[in-house]
């Protein structure tokens, strides 16, 4: 599903201005689907109390038109104007064709009317910022916004809640809590991505007039990843395919008290196709590892004879892609130099998670080393830990953060947690679905045998960093049906894939 940025939505219906779409037909018809959600959320409106907070400008406007069709429904209308009368010519033009019906409160010199009549909603509709909103909220809208979200009633947000960042997904202190947001034309970042889809509550999106040829034609840098996307991406093996031609995986992953973290790595990466998982490991984590991945080869690794080195690189070799670093532990600073060297002279796929990110958070230049694709894993500890910030920034500017690394770096950047974030070169795309039971040390180890096993396969890194995010939250969504989120466990993960495959691409050849 295509994102629209804000410059990319003014793109959008300007075209539809063009082609002969008036501004304020657009604003009559996202006011009247405005007032829609309410009467079908509130199961009519006949003598229910609604009061709308406006703005100045043209969300204002929308939020007036709302007002009048709810009038004509027969609702009890409020209009607080929060930011004094409407200065935008469209949403004054809708202000002054309010029915008498409509009472106005000016938030300035009425306050006390204005919480009153907040107070007594059944409904509170948001219409005082639109897409344009940035920084921080203040003066009557902060107070009246933050007054509204204590009142137990409904809560819609026309657009975006107010005091959320479109582009960003940034969240003000005091933003509008909404339990419903109508988006209009299409969804927006800040509904698909922390922090700000915490406080959209459910999304609907509703047409406002711009044609819908235009809608289709229109280019967006980011996608919210659906099963279109996956189908049309997921390599098709040969019916004649071998286990030579389906990739060979090297997993340089775990240590000696870390090893749950690499055979959850190579299951997930088995589980989802690659021909070959290829493990090289220490001597002694070998008897453990082997007993857990039947499936796997093995490198076995004896550390104190200067011939692992050799064993390694012969290993490098003969993958077709790698995956470093989960559960390396301590073994980080002895193994991931030779893997990086090799890589930087190696265009094959690499994916770095977990303790191959510490260690590059280490050292400086380490993540822009290799001269082939590289996919980073992080959550927003490592994420934090590669950008000297706090995991509170990250959680803060995930979108923001996330597109930063890949620039600074080079690397597809996956910024795992609610709604993964997944950064290319020219694209970003934002992952719907998984849920808080994934929250749970070895989730991203899974993750990480997955993307590494549709590089091997032959996928594009960004591709398989969007395909693997997207099967691995669906496995995830199977497995709180199957366990309650609260039961689950990263190793029900791999064993859920055969029924994400089914549900996301039917009819492919899986």
């Amino acid at each position: 599903m295509k994102i629209f940025q804000k410059q990319e939505i003014e793109q959008l219906e300007q075209a539809g201005a063009q082609a002969g779409v008036a501004l304020s037909s657009m604003m009559e018809q996202a006011g009247r689907a405005l007032a829609l959600e309410v009467e079908s959320r509130m199961g009519g409106v006949a003598d229910q109390r609604v009061c709308l907070l406006c703005g100045a400008g043209n969300n204002g406007g929308d939020g007036f038109v709302c007002a009048g069709h709810l009038a004509m429904q027969g609702a009890v209308c409020t209009v607080l104007l929060v930011r004094g009368e409407p200065k935008a010519a469209l949403a004054r033009g809708a202000f002054v064709q309010m029915p008498e019906a409509v009472r106005r409160v000016r938030a300035e010199s009425q306050p006390a009317e204005a919480e009153q009549a907040l107070r007594e909603a059944a409904c509170i509709v948001d219409c005082v910022f639109g897409f344009g909103f940035q920084g921080e909220l203040k003066g009557d809208a902060a107070r009246f916004l933050s007054f509204s979200n204590g009142q137990s009633c409904l809560r819609i947000a026309a657009d975006l809640p107010s005091g959320v960042e479109c582009d960003t997904a940034r969240a003000s202190g005091g933003a509008f809590q909404a339990h419903v947001t109508v988006a209009f034309t299409g969804k927006k970042p800040a509904h698909c991505s922390y922090p700000g889809k915490a406080f959209c509550g459910e999304t609907v999106v509703a047409q406002v007039g711009v044609p819908e040829e235009l809608v289709e034609a229109a280019r967006t840098e980011i996608q919210e990843t659906g099963s279109g996307y996956i189908r049309a991406c997921l390599p098709q093996p040969d019916a004649q395919a071998n286990k030579g031609s389906q990739g060979r995986l090297l997993l340089v992953c775990g240590s000696y008290g870390m090893l749950g973290a690499c055979s959850m790595a190579a299951r997930g990466a088995l589980r989802t196709g690659v021909g070959l998982v290829h493990i090289a490991i220490e001597e002694r984590s070998y008897p453990i590892v082997a007993q857990a991945v039947p499936e796997a080869v093995f490198t076995v690794l004896d550390l104190t004879s200067p011939a692992w080195r050799e064993s390694l690189q012969g290993a490098l070799e003969a993958c077709t892609a790698c995956v470093l670093g989960s559960g390396l532990g301590a073994l980080a600073d002895t193994l991931c130099p030779p893997v990086l060297s090799y890589f930087a002279h190696a265009p094959k796929p690499l994916v770095i998670d977990a303790d191959g990110l510490n260690y590059c958070a280490r050292t400086p230049g380490a993540l822009e080393s290799p001269c082939g694709p590289v996919v980073a894993t992080p959550h927003p500890g490592e994420m934090a830990r590669l950008l000297r910030r706090t995991a509170q920034e990250v959680q803060a500017d995930r979108l923001a953060l996330a597109r930063q690394l890949a620039q600074d770096t080079g690397a597809v950047t996956v910024l795992k947690g609610a709604a993964t974030v997944i950064v290319g070169e020219e694209s970003v795309a934002l992952n719907p679905n998984g849920n808080w039971g994934m929250a749970k040390g070895g989730s991203g180890d899974v993750l990480a045998g997955m993307i590494g096993s549709l590089c091997a396969q032959g996928a594009g890194a960004y591709q398989a960093a969007v395909m693997g995010a997207y099967f691995h939250g669906l496995a995830g969504d199977l497995c709180r049906e199957r366990f309650t989120a609260r039961a689950m466990l990263p190793t029900d993960l791999p064993d859920m894939l055969p029924e994400a495959f089914r549900q996301s691409v039917p009819g492919f050849p899986l």
